[in-house]
């Protein structure tokens, strides 16, 4: 008999590891050390594992061609590939839970609360590197830091059973990161081909998960609020979470519309080599 990856479940074993949870009650300091914890694993993992992953898979090419900053960037987009596949790993139990469907804004679960806890550790990370290195990855990113962190501490409050529809956005995030490191490597290091096909289903899951779902999320997410309204008692929550989410989703329109400058040009390039 198979094993169903989206059969909900309730448990967090680690909160065991909390020095003080007899004492706390407050569910976001239940879960401090979660936050502590994944914060400083994304640390090690950037500043430690992600050079000799770099070093194992690109060579020479990482550890001898590459600048300080390029082997920076190259670190970072390798701490973001771990944390896009762990994020949809970990929100699998949670789209099948009752409730996303029957208690959308006060649903609560120890497990909930631990995927919010090491997304809100890895956005602290994210949110220093973007001031760290402001130069290197400009306001967008920075903006977008900020508002994930908030968004993420916010489930904390309410909505928590929505984790699953905003994590979901990290499906386009392999492709957006294998794009950028092909881009950043020697021409024809890559097959054309994968290339291509990379390049479509980027901007296929982009649009499909950030910018469709994106959108409507952001309407579901108005409507649970609105149902809920007279029963929340921090107003302020859902005017902000609300417009930084409509805002997260203007710069992936953004960002997208980018994306496909870019591939036009090179389908461009390419046509005139060919011709020529």
């Amino acid at each position: 008999m198979g094993v169903d990856i989206f059969t909900p479940f309730d448990s967090d074993i680690f909160l065991k590891l909390h020095p003080f949870k007899s004492h706390i009650t407050n569910d976001f300091l239940l879960h401090g050390h979660e936050m502590i914890i994944s914060f400083l694993l994304y640390q090690v993992l950037y500043s430690m594992i992600s050079p000799l992953i770099n070093g194992a898979i690109f060579g020479d090419f990482y550890s001898t061609k590459l600048s300080k900053k390029a082997k920076l960037n190259f670190d970072i987009h390798t701490v973001s590939m771990v944390q896009c596949i762990l994020s949809i790993l970990f929100i699998l139990p949670m789209f099948k839970h009752s409730n996303w469907f029957e208690n959308p804004v006060f649903g609560r679960t120890q497990y909930g609360s631990f995927v919010a806890a090491c997304t809100v550790g890895y956005f602290i990370w994210d949110l220093i590197i973007c001031l760290r290195h402001y130069s290197l990855f400009g306001p967008g990113f920075l903006l977008h830091a900020f508002a994930s962190l908030y968004v993420f501490i916010t489930t904390f409050i309410y909505c928590q059973p929505w984790i699953p529809g905003f994590l979901i956005f990290e499906l386009s995030t392999p492709f957006v990161n294998i794009n950028w490191f092909i881009s950043k490597l020697p021409e024809n290091s890559i097959n054309t081909k994968f290339t291509l096909i990379n390049g479509l289903l980027l901007i296929l899951t982009f649009f499909l998960v950030r910018i469709l779902w994106g959108f409507y999320a952001a309407f579901l997410l108005i409507m649970e609020y609105s149902n809920a309204w007279n029963k929340i008692d921090y107003k302020f929550v859902p005017f902000t979470t609300i417009s930084l989410n409509i805002m997260l989703n203007s710069l992936n329109v953004y960002w997208l519309s980018k994306m496909i400058k870019i591939a036009k040009k090179k389908l461009v390039v390419s046509s005139k080599a060919k011709e020529e």
